[in-house]
């Protein structure tokens, strides 16, 4: 099938902010401008989105195709390169947005559920965002007896099918992983040094 302009839009998009969010934060974490425990967790966020993606692409076309196959095979392992920093940049949005939202006092020091409520939020929101653009325009998931449609086709939606359980599921779970892991990563690598005595 031809790929319409809008198509190449998304292929040269999706690889351009890729691209940008790598060079974002290796820039930012050189210059100083993020902590390394930040640095550190976009690259986690990055492997575990890349937990789901490449699983979602050898589970195959009967679970997951291109709407579109993107023309130099970029529809197989690099949309889903591309699309796991993607998700490591989503997941560094909801840091952001707890930083932002949640005032100056310390964040981050140990599990805190206005923090995880914000992570969690944003993950589903945007994944719900996600699929209304994209499902039917870049990628169709099957409807499976394991994956059933959970949101009907909505007004503007490419997609015929709606939403599928797995992608959503994949956004309720994700930021528990994620948050608890970059506690961690800040405590490893951000938490001042205990001194005894004064």
């Amino acid at each position: 099938m031809q790929m319409l302009p809008i198509q190449y839009v998304f292929l040269v998009g999706d690889f351009t902010v890729a691209a940008l969010l790598v060079l974002y934060f290796v820039k930012a974490y050189n210059d100083k401008k993020i902590p390394k425990s930040y640095f550190y967790a976009f690259w986690v966020g990055c492997l575990i989105g890349a937990v789901w993606e490449f699983t979602f692409l050898f589970l195959g076309p009967d679970f997951l195709h291109a709407a579109v196959e993107w023309p130099f095979g970029l529809s197989g392992w690099p949309k889903k390169v591309s699309h796991s920093i993607w998700d490591g940049g989503i997941f560094m949005i909801g840091v952001y947005f707890c930083n932002r939202f949640l005032g100056a006092e310390s964040r981050f020091t140990n599990w805190n559920w206005k923090e995880y409520r914000i992570m969690a939020l944003w993950g589903i929101g945007q994944e719900l965002f996600v699929e209304y653009i994209f499902a039917g325009r870049v990628w169709v998931y099957s409807p499976l007896p394991w994956n059933p449609v959970i949101i009907p086709p909505l007004p503007g939606m490419a997609s015929t099918i709606g939403m599928t359980l797995i992608p959503q599921a994949t956004w309720i779970i994700a930021p528990i992983v994620f948050y608890y892991l970059f506690l961690k990563l800040v405590k490893q690598f951000d938490a001042p040094p205990v001194t005894d005595g004064v």
